[in-house]
């Protein structure tokens, strides 16, 4: 292989390689996660021996933090959908970046193009997904119009 095709190797594969072990590993990491919290969600259940036990637990401050802790993975749907939508802007002002550092480079500015078209659509992706997500959560009742 010539000197600018294993440039253009290095800057495709090496990249794409990091991000999908990076994926793999969060993934692992996800999931021991949420295991982890589903045995102690139900070591703390199995706690109570009557459900008047478990319904005092439940109204108290502690039965309430408690209750925050298992809804939406700890997370508001505000917050979630607030992360969605800079995860899109980010994902898309990436995308116009590795384009415009592409055109630096004469020869391999497709490959930019090509990798910077694709940040874009998941970046816009993410604000698609923001915007639904947005409008079923109000129409649903999870937000309200002035929160």
């Amino acid at each position: 292989m010539n000197g600018a095709g294993e440039n253009i190797v290095l800057m495709t594969v090496l990249p794409i390689t990091i991000v999908f072990w990076a994926w793999v590993v969060w993934v692992i990491l996800e999931w021991r996660k949420m295991r982890n919290k589903s045995k102690l969600q139900s070591k703390i259940v199995d706690k109570f021996s009557t459900a008047q036990e478990l319904s005092d637990f439940l109204q108290s401050k502690e039965g309430s933090r408690f209750l925050n802790f298992l809804r939406f993975n700890g997370r508001a749907p505000r917050d979630k959908i607030l992360s969605s939508l800079s995860k899109g802007i980010i994902l898309s002002f990436l995308g116009i970046a590795v384009i415009v550092v592409g055109s630096l480079f004469s020869e391999e500015m497709r490959y930019f193009i090509a990798f910077g078209i694709v940040l874009i659509a998941i970046g816009v992706g993410f604000l698609l997904s923001t915007f639904i997500s947005y409008k079923l959560s109000k129409k649903w009742g999870i937000i309200n119009e002035g929160s």
